[in-house]
């Protein structure tokens, strides 16, 4: 099966935030899952203008065997619970769950436009004492460019420790592996068991400015109540 998303939201959504869409459907039974070229998509390319293989588009006359809608609009932020991406509450049925380990990073949501989010909620505040918050960019272009904008100082000033580009403990590796019974609100793309270190560890799956708000309180947090 394969799975197109259309639409105006698509549409303003940046090239980024366009792959973790794709990224992410095939927990939506999908084997394949394309956004439609356009502009945005050539300029990322550096192509300047609009020139992309025809074959990237659906055919005029297609038919669909289902078309769904959603108005993301009216969601409020939402996470994925152990141990499973779809197990999926809004953030105000789980908040207050305390947290271990926070993981902002990974190909998923660690792409410079989810630092800047991410450094945003963090300036001028500091990672509560005992939380341990990484940052991992997703790849040295965006470690380069993170640095470039202060991003990276804005992490380190707030006591988090920023990570070489790399998967990390999203997939078992590296920094950040979790011992039984911890807790661990992450950007990342999986959250099942042992995904992240110890099988009986629990990830949550967050958005940037859930897991900055989470290190900030030590504890699974809505970013909007952190708003001034």
């Amino acid at each position: 099966m394969a799975v197109e998303f259309t639409g105006e939201a698509v549409g303003e959504m940046s090239v980024e935030g366009r792959m973790t869409l794709c990224n992410m459907v095939i927990e939506m039974g999908g084997k394949n899952g394309i956004v439609e070229p356009d502009l945005k998509t050539a300029r990322y390319l550096g192509a300047g203008t609009l020139n992309v293989d025809s074959s990237l588009r659906s055919d005029a006359d297609a038919r669909y065997d289902e078309t769904l809608v959603c108005d993301a609009s009216t969601l409020e932020p939402m996470v994925a619970c152990p141990y499973t991406v779809d197990n999926v509450k809004p953030l105000s049925e789980i908040a207050r769950v305390e947290v271990d380990q926070v993981l902002i990073g990974s190909c998923t949501n660690g792409r410079l436009e989810d630092l800047r989010i991410a450094a945003s909620i963090l300036q001028g505040k500091r990672v509560k004492e005992g939380v341990r918050a990484l940052v991992i960019p997703a790849s040295q272009r965006v470690y380069f460019d993170a640095l470039n904008e202060g991003l990276i100082a804005t992490f380190l000033k707030a006591d988090a420790l920023v990570c070489n580009p790399a998967c990390g403990p999203c997939y078992g590796g590296h920094l950040g592996l979790l011992g039984a019974d911890e807790v661990c609100v992450s950007t990342s793309n999986r959250n099942f068991v042992g995904r992240m270190g110890h099988p009986k560890s629990k990830v949550y799956l967050a958005s940037p400015a859930t897991a900055a708000a989470s290190a900030i309180t030590g504890r699974i947090t809505d970013p909007r109540q952190l708003e001034d």
